[in-house]
């Protein structure tokens, strides 16, 4: 499948990613959490992700300039159409090959994921801890009355360039997020995952700055840190009474998983882990991963992956019920020595290979997509 969430016309962002492609719970609906920072946090990631806010609310004028209008109108269309060409496949492919397996996990963790809450829940959307962790900054929110009838344009011409190759790629490309991300548009992942969620039909009911200590245990940030370490964002779906829990962190999950053993203990603490990995530079390939790589082995219940998660050849083993789906074909430039030959031969074998439905990862649009999903049996 191509997606081509923008056939709207060219101010028609690329936001391919998440689902609820409506325009959003009308305006009035109130946050459930009753803290002021849970307020102005639903109030500006809404306000972000083209969605009316409160009665009374801070974005209340700047909602009727024509401007945001227009944001919003195009960012409604945009989704939408993502709903459409990709998300009702993706849906469809969770129902049918994830929702009935018995082994899964209420935690799920997404390295190398970027800012991408969207898959991780259109995969595992029953999941009540999320841990997403990459090498961009965590960021904070901007104050509301950073917002100006003055700056507007500029701030969602801004947010428009910034989500597009999610929309247009299926991931956060990382040379865009090094430039929308450090400054530009915002100085951190945290406003974009936030709109992500509010704009897939989360309510956000409270987020913590903090930190892993040596023993894996998350600590809240005391006043001094400028750059965080981590975020807890606690939020909840419509008609749900208990908050699900998604953590990001910048974190170097190469040779410094090995080195520091923070982060691996806060996972081990998490319980045993459903591991989503996608357009993940073939990094678990190498040996600078090999503890991370690891780490998956042993505390997956399911791996769902791209080519570029863990090499085929860890899964030729009775551990491991191992099945395919879509069409392998050769990675691009400059990843083509990652090409696996087994990996090859097995989508040769047409009685395990399933089918897919939707275009993902690096190849996306251009030439075939595939998963491999390995469940642990032993």
């Amino acid at each position: 499948m191509t997606l081509n969430p923008i056939a709207a016309g060219p101010l028609a962002f690329s936001l391919l990613l998440m689902a609820a492609c409506s325009r959003g719970p009308a305006r009035g609906v109130e946050t459930r959490a009753a803290s002021p920072e849970a307020v102005q946090l639903n109030d500006t990631a809404r306000f972000l992700a083209g969605l009316p806010g409160r009665s009374g609310g801070p974005f209340q004028a700047l909602e009727s300039t024509p401007s945001w209008k227009r944001y919003s109108a195009e960012l409604a269309d945009t989704w939408s159409a993502a709903q459409k060409d990709q998300f009702d496949s993706v849906d469809a492919f969770q129902r049918r090959e994830l929702a009935g397996l018995r082994n899964g996990s209420s935690f799920v963790f997404y390295p190398f994921s970027g800012p991408d809450v969207l898959y991780v829940e259109h995969f595992f959307p029953n999941g009540k801890t999320y841990v997403l962790a990459g090498l961009e900054n965590v960021g904070t929110m901007k104050a509301p009355a950073e917002y100006t009838a003055t700056n507007l344009d500029r701030e969602l011409n801004g947010w428009k360039q910034a989500l597009s190759s999610i929309f247009n790629r299926t991931f956060f490309v990382t040379s865009e997020m090094d430039s929308q991300f450090h400054g530009r548009v915002a100085n951190g992942l945290l406003p974009v995952i936030l709109l992500l969620l509010v704009r897939s039909g989360d309510t956000i009911d409270g987020l913590h700055y903090g930190h892993f200590d040596d023993n894996g245990a998350f600590l809240p940030d005391g006043p001094a840190p400028i750059k965080h370490e981590g975020v807890e964002i606690s939020f909840h779906k419509p008609g749900e009474t208990a908050s699900r829990t998604l953590y990001y962190f910048k974190t170097d999950v190469t040779l410094e998983f090995e080195k520091h053993p923070g982060f691996r203990k806060f996972l081990e603490r998490q319980g045993s882990a459903d591991t989503l990995v996608k357009s993940a530079s073939f990094k678990l390939h190498w040996k600078v991963c090999n503890a991370l790589r690891d780490y998956i082995l042993k505390s997956s219940k399911l791996i769902l992956e791209d080519d570029t998660g863990v090499p085929y050849h860890y899964f030729e083993n009775a551990a491991w019920r191992v099945t395919l789906f879509g069409d392998y074909s050769r990675p691009d430039r400059p990843f083509r020595r990652e090409y696996q030959k087994d990996l090859a031969s097995a989508f040769e074998n047409s009685a395990n290979v399933h089918k897919l439905g939707f275009s993902l990862g690096y190849g996306s649009g251009r030439r075939p997509s595939s998963m491999i999903m390995a469940e642990r049996v032993k």
